[in-house]
């Protein structure tokens, strides 16, 4: 039997009965038929994900409902899993569905606010990290969400830059988000840190001389950068080229110091974050015309951590934005984000925004400490841009010699080709913008 044989039986199995044992809303059921499929089309770099279709009848009514969901497994061996920090990213992201967000949630539905957290997320039907026998003897993660693509959600069409209205959502649903932390800092901060207490730290640099998926992605991105700019050195000019080069000279080997570096708690602005807030990770539901998102879901949570907002910030804007929005309405962008995590924050404490509780969070000071921390969406961009950006052949390709070996010649080669040049010239104008917004002086003060 392979693995995803093995998957699919315990998912129409083992797994059916878990659902249906810890859901009230199928007390009094009985199973008629439970049915999983999987596509290549649905699975994730590090995830095998099943649609899992199940008919259930009401003991008393006779009557026959289906009920569609999404499973997502770990994929991969334990070598694979242990190289790419699939144990510890699961683990965290089965934690933020089955504890952090429902933590959140019973503590704004005490204060009546009117934020409506069961809306950042699909449902979720069973979450589990651990050991599962019938699959494997290494620990598993199991997670059972609601299947809202029949609802209409689904992602952007745009593989890269969003519009207006689509920044605008996700900017809301994050502020939101963040603001959970600073309201539980606020009024119960032993809470905070309990839930922060149970997050697996996601550290980058690993202990020796193991590389593990930070250390090659990081490489690849910045060899590939300065390799452009070797080509094209009129375009690494002045102060930007001043930064680039501590970049190269103290990073380029070891990137993962750097990014540990800006892991560290800057308290009090430190949130549990999403951690992998773009695009690819939000399911938008539209209006008739197919165009305007009415409504959106946050999915994902795999590189969750405790720390700054502006890695999910910084990562999302720079991944999702043209230049040319950039340079007209970041600060708008920006406010917007800061406008709606006070909003939240006001409503939950039933205060008003010159509370002195809040004066920290005030706008001059977030944009302060976003301005630190930045350097952490640049450096993302730089190595996952062209995952993005790429056709879908080549995009095949990464994810194909990703799973299989990460630190072979072959993905190497697709991870510093793909996308071309014109993948290129969008990072270098993220880290132009960078550089002209000051957020790269963190290089030099370091």
């Amino acid at each position: 039997m392979t693995s995803v044989e093995k998957q699919k039986s315990f998912i129409e199995g083992e797994l059916t009965q878990l659902i249906l044992a810890n859901n009230d809303e199928f007390r009094n059921c009985s199973l008629v038929e439970s049915k999983a499929t999987t596509s290549p089309q649905l699975d994730g770099f590090m995830a095998i994900i099943f649609k899992l279709n199940m008919i259930v009848q009401c003991q008393e009514t006779l009557e026959k409902r289906t009920h569609e969901m999404i499973v997502k497994l770990m994929k991969g061996s334990e070598d694979f899993r242990t190289t790419s920090k699939s144990f510890t990213q699961f683990g965290n992201e089965v934690y933020i569905y089955g504890k952090v967000i429902p933590t959140f949630g019973a503590f704004l539905d005490k204060r009546n606010t009117a934020i409506e957290w069961r809306n950042w997320c699909p449902k979720v039907y069973y979450y589990y990290y651990g050991k599962v026998p019938s699959l494997s003897n290494i620990p598993e993660s199991v997670l059972v969400l609601k299947n809202i693509s029949p609802l209409g959600f689904r992602n952007p069409t745009s593989r890269l830059e969003l519009d207006a209205d689509h920044l605008f959502f996700m900017l809301k649903t994050i502020g939101e988000y963040h603001a959970l932390s600073y309201a539980m800092r606020v009024a119960d901060e032993a809470q905070l840190k309990k839930l922060v207490s149970g997050i697996v730290p996601l550290v980058y640099e690993d202990k020796g001389n193991v590389e593990n998926l930070y250390d090659v992605n990081y490489k690849v991105g910045l060899h590939r950068l300065f390799d452009f700019l070797d080509r094209r050195p009129e375009l690494n000019v002045g102060r930007m080229k001043e930064e680039l080069e501590v970049l190269r000279r103290k990073y380029s080997k070891c990137p993962t110091k750097l990014l540990d570096l800006l892991r560290h708690d800057d308290y009090p602005y430190s949130v549990i974050e999403h951690g992998d807030y773009n695009r690819n990770n939000v399911l938008f539901r539209y209006d008739d015309k197919g165009s305007k998102p009415l409504d959106m879901r946050m999915i994902d949570f795999q590189e969750v951590r405790y720390g700054s907002p502006a890695f999910d910030l910084s990562f999302f804007l720079y991944m999702n934005t043209s230049a040319s929005i950039r340079e007209q309405s970041w600060e708008d962008l920006l406010r917007y984000y800061h406008t709606s995590l006070f909003k939240c924050l006001t409503d939950i404490l039933k205060c008003d925004e010159n509370d002195e509780r809040l004066k920290v969070y005030r706008f001059e000071n977030f944009l302060q400490h976003f301005s630190r921390f930045a350097i952490y969406g640049v450096l993302v961009t730089i190595h996952f841009l062209p995952w993005m950006d790429c056709c879908e052949e080549e995009c095949d390709e990464l994810s194909k010699h990703f799973e299989l070996n990460m630190k072979s010649q072959e993905f190497w080669n697709i991870a510093t080709t793909a996308g071309g040049d014109a993948s290129n010239e969008k990072i270098l104008s993220a880290v132009k913008h960078a550089s002209k917004m000051g957020y790269l002086t963190f290089l030099l003060n370091d």
